[in-house]
């Protein structure tokens, strides 16, 4: 690049897939009112439901709970809870860990859908939960053998 030539960079968005299923959509919209909806709304739910949420998306996302990650060993009583409810999972398939996830939100919060409605662009706006920064501090995670709730 030559003196007083610049370069521009478009950095454009992950679009959404043409063909995602209604199952994966309401799972992908579910995700980001979880990131992106009223932060409050979770810390006020108890402490079975805060767990199989993150149970359901901890399966859901990463597959069983691995060896060492079972609750045993951690120090914090709320996520010793959580990481048991990951591990009482067992085996159960990512798409059902899905429905389930999609189930007891709207079980404990019925209005998320409502809310999602409400800020459309939002949702339309960001990249799914797997995409982007999430998706490659996952892949480290699982290489390292590190974990961290996303």
């Amino acid at each position: 690049m030559g003196e007083g030539k610049s370069r521009i960079i478009t950095v454009s968005q992950t679009p959404k897939p043409k063909n995602m299923n209604p199952e994966e959509e309401e799972w992908r919209t579910a995700m980001l009112f979880i990131g992106k909806g009223p932060s409050a709304t979770l810390q006020f739910l108890s402490e079975e439901p805060k767990s199989l949420l993150y149970a359901y998306k901890s399966q859901a996302l990463d597959g069983p709970c691995p060896n060492g990650q079972d609750g045993s060993l951690a120090i914090d009583r709320a996520l010793r809870v959580k990481q048991e409810a990951w591990k009482a999972l067992g085996n159960m398939p990512k798409s059902q860990a899905k429905r389930e996830f999609v189930g007891l939100l709207t079980q404990v919060l019925p209005e998320w859908k409502e809310w999602c409605k409400d800020h459309e662009e939002l949702v339309d706006k960001e990249e799914g939960p797997t995409d982007g920064a999430s998706g490659i501090l996952r892949e480290f995670f699982k290489r390292t053998g590190l974990r961290a709730s996303l």
